[in-house]
C-alpha cells in the first residue's frame, strides 16, 4: 500500500466531515426556510441531491484520486447514497414521528451515524479499481 492510499481513511474523514457539514447545513437551512410548507422528507430529498453532487466531486478528487470511468463511478456513488437516503428517511421518520424528537437534532445525529457505513460502501464498491465479476462479464464501453 502506497503512502497516498495509506492516508485514505484520514482524507475520507476530512472530506467526509466537510461533506457531512455541507449536507447537514444544506438540510438545516432549507428546513428552516421551507420546512413547514414542504416537510422534512421533501427537504431531505433536495438537500441530499445537492450534497451528493458536491460529495462525489470531493471524494473522487481528494479521497479516492480516481481516474476511473466517471459515469460508472457516479452511478455507484449515487446508488450508495440512495441507500443512505432511504435509511436516513426511515430513521428520521422513526425519530421524529415515532419518538417525538425535534427534526434538526435528529437529522444531525442520523447524518453523523451514516458516515462509516457510507465509507465502506464507497471504498469497496463505488470507487473500486477493478470491476466486480458481473461487471466484467457484461462488458462496458468505457
Amino acid at each position: 500500500m502506497g503512502l497516498w492510499s495509506s492516508r485514505r481513511p484520514a482524507r475520507y474523514l476530512v472530506v467526509g466531515a466537510w461533506n457531512m457539514l455541507f449536507g447537514l447545513a444544506c438540510f438545516s437551512l432549507l428546513y428552516l426556510a421551507f420546512g413547514k410548507t414542504v416537510g422534512y422528507v421533501g427537504i431531505l430529498t433536495v438537500a441530499q441531491i445537492i450534497a451528493v453532487l458536491q460529495a462525489h466531486w470531493a471524494q473522487r478528487v481528494f479521497v479516492w484520486r480516481s481516474k476511473g470511468p466517471y459515469f460508472r463511478e457516479f452511478g455507484r456513488f449515487s446508488a450508495v447514497y440512495v441507500a443512505v437516503y432511504v435509511a436516513n428517511t426511515l430513521l428520521l421518520a422513526l425519530s421524529t414521528d415515532g419518538f417525538g424528537f425535534p427534526v434538526l437534532p435528529a437529522q444531525w445525529v442520523i447524518g453523523m451515524s451514516l458516515i462509516v457505513p457510507a465509507y465502506f460502501a464507497q471504498r469497496h464498491w463505488a470507487f473500486r479499481a477493478d470491476p466486480l465479476p458481473l461487471e466484467s462479464s457484461i462488458g462496458h464501453a468505457d
